[in-house]
């Protein structure tokens, strides 16, 4: 097993270097790729016996300084290879602007005479400067690989031995193995203690003193500190005792400012605006804690240097004091030594003992022995053997247990489970580690190294993630079928969260965090030192000329602009925070010596229009702006013609009328606080050319050129959700046809929308929008016709339609004939469609309907509601309704309610004629006279409320005793008001 030093060097002799070679080829002479291909099937496949026999060898020096000029020549030439391509990308765009400006022959008469010239300019460019490089450097990567088989001859290897390399990075999760849950060993003790702890009552004392009581777990490290926290914090108990609970994770350096921030987001489960004044920061936590009765704040991996901090704790921790009860702190820590602030006393700390040998054995097993059933009992019983043998020498440690039984459950090989058994000290967390991350594809080898660059207790999204992961070029982009690079990405994460290199730690809304361990933080960071800097300290003054790749986590870039422009080879910096200072000077100073950059992620730049020499990034991947001021864009943003990723803020009004140059985009979005903003994605000129553009969210229509529906037409990887708005301006239904929806295999949820009724005749258009079958959920709103489509009468056209919502209809009588159509619908939402008649033909497995201002629905018969058992959800009941109108009427003096009153007021009038008697007409006389008087009198409120609530008792009545078919309205649009109006309270 190799050490630290060549493991993280390792994947630089792997099997990547056959994709540069893939994508090389068009460019070098067909001897040269055959002699690359000849070394690589001849040099590689020895390596990891050239890496085993070198470990004991005098000559390791010398393969360590071979793998770094091979790691060196592979960045160069990847480098130059993607020069190469932008070239060539940039003469696309300008022989396309010279087409579109001149030439006024027909384009495909001008194609086929240029053809042959082309090809003989194809032929020409391996002449040009740049290819001669590029074919230099691939010469030196030739000549470095040529130099593996003399140092197999110096370490004494006989020839034709091999070795395999870990198995390819994975396509796809296996479907008979599942991703093991979150499942606690041997702490049931501890954490009931813990538990009791904090649901206990404050102390006189405590009380008195205004501040807040403290609790530590305490241990080395990779005992399971962090995971019983967890396992407290996630406990039912405690969900429902607090008000507020936070987790921050400090991770060795205390950072006032920025941990204060961190509290907030917890608290408000959401991202913090940006604060530079402390001590506003801390008014605002102090505010949102003192709304609470109780909180728990939970502070994961203390460390505490009692000469140095302890006044920064006593700063950190003031907002927590309140006069208010129920006030809990809860901190990991692998010191026995913490901060007096932390208010915990010593019968308060509980120290983390070993486990006992059954239950450790039992966590190994649970994470050995997940996934696929193992058929052969045979092979389970020597296998069981093998894993108590493994247990006994993990020394205990937890961590250790979980990521190498995570990477034995993928091998359900005796032999691999008994090499296991080789492994030096197991009880070294980080030789189980290393062992782990061998056995791990070079591609996820150096996705899991790139990790390093976020500071510990750093929350991964995995979206995010996985987005640099494909900027750096880290997914591989062969044989992935019908799949996408992030699809390919995603499936990287899942291996590593299976392989515990990645823990689960919170979801919200609809996503989830991760994080790392710190020993596996520092394991990581260990192995990429020479690629990957953490710029934390203010103190730092150099930087390895290595790196590639950094992440900046300053208070003041001003005091590093020097030691970072001198990084001529980095291709990454990410700025983790926003940052105190951000004059433009340091960002042009980057910009003209960081050439290379892949991926810029920006928290500091203030100024509010981008430099026009962002261009000169000729391989930038990945822009994030959305922590800066930028509110203008500069034209040199469409020259960077290998973009894939444009994170934009809120502020940015206008896109670049050139941004359709950006062949290559892939994501393209505005956002404040997480929240998507569909407004600049709608105003890009001729946004068909960006064929790889996976979402957009929002198109609409318009009749200028370069807006037209058909520019959907070749955006084919389209996916997650689309809202088609303004299809009043479609020309007709040629051009709905063109769009080619039907095409769009990705697309999951789909929203037409007319505006008004001027335009072309709706239904040939909805009939040209023919979607793709595989859609989930559909909305169709300001549609002007009394007749639907023919996909929508095709009763199997619809693979797994879950949604389907009708809004603002006004010509439809009915939903589609066909119940087989929704068949597979769970959801139906149907509003102010007023000619709507009946409902005939609900599905059979609808969950949620929702039904608003539809007055002449009718069901067929009393005996169909009841067997939809829909009345508890579609017809709110009168009870405590009069109390609730009073005080809504107090709230907006009655405007809002009357509002509503006068829409219902006209149903009740028009639905309840077949019932009509004397005391039914003189309560809606009372009502109609009540709302036009102008004065809001006291007596007139409660005339009219009691009014109101006798006609809808009546028609309640009158609903539920019906025998025959027979109007019916649901729900009342005052009952509707009322019910929002509650649920908008509860979020607030």
């Amino acid at each position: 097993m190799a050490d630290l030093a060549l493991a993280g060097l390792r994947w630089a002799a792997s099997p990547i270097v056959n994709e540069l070679l893939t994508k090389a080829s068009a460019y070098l002479s067909v001897d040269m790729v055959r002699e690359i291909q000849r070394l690589e099937a001849t040099v590689l496949p020895q390596f990891e016996l050239v890496i085993q026999a070198a470990q004991k060898s005098p000559h390791r020096g010398i393969l360590e300084a071979w793998l770094r000029r091979l790691k060196e020549a592979y960045y160069d030439a990847e480098d130059l290879l993607d020069e190469h391509e932008y070239n060539v990308l940039e003469g696309n765009a300008k022989s396309e602007k010279s087409l579109l400006l001149g030439e006024h022959g027909s384009s495909s008469t001008a194609t086929t005479v240029m053809k042959p010239f082309h090809a003989a300019m194809s032929r020409a460019r391996n002449l040009l400067p740049q290819n001669r490089r590029l074919i230099s450097k691939m010469d030196e990567l030739k000549a470095i690989l040529t130099e593996a088989q003399q140092l197999r001859d110096l370490l004494g290897l006989p020839h034709g031995n091999t070795v395999e390399w870990p198995a390819a990075a994975p396509t796809s999760v296996p479907t008979t193995t599942s991703l093991p849950t979150s499942k606690v060993f041997g702490r049931d003790r501890d954490r009931d203690r813990i538990v009791d702890f904090l649901l206990g009552k404050t102390t006189t004392a405590e009380a008195s003193s205004a501040k807040y009581s403290g609790l530590a777990i305490v241990g080395l490290g990779g005992m399971g500190k962090s995971t019983l926290a967890q396992y407290v914090y996630n406990d039912k108990r405690i969900e429902e005792c607090f008000d507020i609970r936070m987790w921050v994770c400090i991770s060795r350096k205390l950072d006032v400012h920025r941990h204060t921030r961190e509290i907030i987001e917890s608290a408000k489960k959401g991202e913090c605006p940006r604060v530079d004044n402390l001590d506003t920061l801390q008014c605002k936590l102090r505010d949102i804690l003192q709304e609470s009765q109780k909180f728990l704040l939970v502070l994961d991996d203390v460390w505490f240097e009692k000469s140095h901090n302890e006044t920064e704790w006593e700063l950190f921790l003031a907002p927590l004091v309140s006069k208010q009860s129920g006030r809990k702190v809860l901190v990991t820590s692998r010191s026995k030594t913490l901060p007096a602030a932390i208010c915990c006393e010593q019968e308060h700390v509980i120290h983390l003992k070993n486990m006992d040998d059954t239950e450790f054995l039992a966590l190994f097993k649970h994470h050995a022995f997940s996934g696929a059933e193992i058929k052969d009992q045979l092979l389970r019983t020597k296998l069981e053997d093998t894993a108590v043998e493994i247990a006994k020498r993990l020394g205990q440690c937890p961590l250790a247990a979980k990521v190498l039984g995570s990477r034995l459950c993928r091998k359900k090989d005796i032999a691999e489970w008994k090499a296991a058994l080789k492994i030096g000290d197991l009880s070294d967390p980080f030789t189980s580690l290393l062992w782990s991350y061998e056995k791990l594809d070079p591609r996820l080898q150096r996705c899991f190294l790139y990790c390093s660059l976020f500071p510990k207790g750093h929350r991964y999204d995995p979206n995010q993630l996985v987005h640099l992961w494909v900027a750096e070029g880290f997914v591989g982009s062969c044989n992935l079928s019908r799949r996408t690079l992030e699809e390919a990405g995603m499936d990287y994460f899942n291996d590593m969260v299976s392989g515990s290199f990645f823990q689960l730690v919170s979801q919200m809304y609809c996503d989830s965090y991760y994080v790392m361990h710190d020993i596996l933080h520092d394991f990581a960071e260990s192995l990429s030192r020479e690629d990957c800097f953490r710029l934390e300290d203010d103190n730092v003054t150099e930087i390895p000329c290595t790196v590639r790749h950094l992440s900046v986590h300053v208070q003041s870039m001003q005091k590093h602009k020097q030691i970072i422009c001198k990084l001529y080879h980095l291709r990454t910096i990410i700025c983790i925070d926003p940052l105190m200072d951000g004059p433009s000077d340091i960002f042009d100073g980057m910009l003209r010596n960081q050439r290379k950059l892949r991926v810029l992620s920006l928290s500091f730049y203030s100024s509010s229009k981008l430099p026009e020499s962002i261009g000169e990034l000729k391989h930038l991947r990945y822009l994030n702006l959305i922590r800066t001021l930028v509110s203008e864009l500069p034209t040199s943003l469409c020259t960077l013609y290998h973009l894939q990723l444009l994170w934009l803020n809120h502020m940015v009004e206008n896109l670049p009328d050139k941004l359709c140059n950006l062949r290559k985009l892939r994501h393209l979005g505005a956002y404040v606080n997480d929240f998507a903003i569909e407004k600049p994605i709608c105003q890009i000129l001729n946004i068909g050319k960006l064929t790889s553009l996976q979402h957009i969210y929002v198109f609409s229509v318009q009749k200028k050129q370069g807006y037209e529906l058909r520019q959907l037409k070749d955006l084919n990887e389209l996916g997650g959700s689309l809202k088609v708005k303004n299809l009043e301006n479609v020309i007709g239904k040629d051009e709905a046809v063109e769009s080619k929806l039907y095409l769009k295999s990705r697309l999951k949820e789909l929203a037409f929308e007319w505006s008004s009724e001027n335009g072309m005749d709706a239904m040939d258009i909805l009939e040209g929008l023919r979607p793709p079958p595989q859609l989930s959920k559909l909305t169709i709103e300001g549609y002007r016709s009394d007749t639907y489509p023919g996909w929508l009468l095709e009763r199997s056209y619809f693979e797994n339609l879950e949604s389907f919502e009708l809004s603002n209809c006004s010509l439809l009588e009915g939903l589609p004939p066909d119940t087989e159509l929704l068949r597979n619908c769970s959801r139906l939402h149907i509003n102010f469609v007023p000619n709507l008649k009946e409902l005939s033909n609900l599905p059979a497995g609808l969950t949620d309907l929702s039904i608003d201002w539809c007055p002449l629905l009718m069901f067929i018969t009393n005996n169909e509601l009841g067997h939809y058992d829909l009345r508890e959800n579609i017809i709110m009941k009168a009870d405590d309704l009069a109390s609730k109108l009073a005080l809504m009427w107090e709230v907006d003096s009655g405007e809002e309610v009357r509002n509503v009153l006068w829409k219902d007021y006209s149903f009740l009038k028009q639905l309840m004629t077949l019932m009509m008697d004397d005391e039914i007409s003189k309560h809606l006389q009372i009502i109609e006279s009540g709302l036009e008087e102008s004065e809001d009198k006291v007596w007139m409120k409660e005339n009219i409320i009691k009014a109101w609530l006798f006609c809808h008792e009546q028609r309640i009545r009158f609903i539920y005793g019906r025998t025959m078919e027979m109007p019916l309205v649901l729900p009342s649009g005052l009952c509707n008001f009322l019910f929002l109006h509650a649920v908008l309270q509860m979020k607030l």
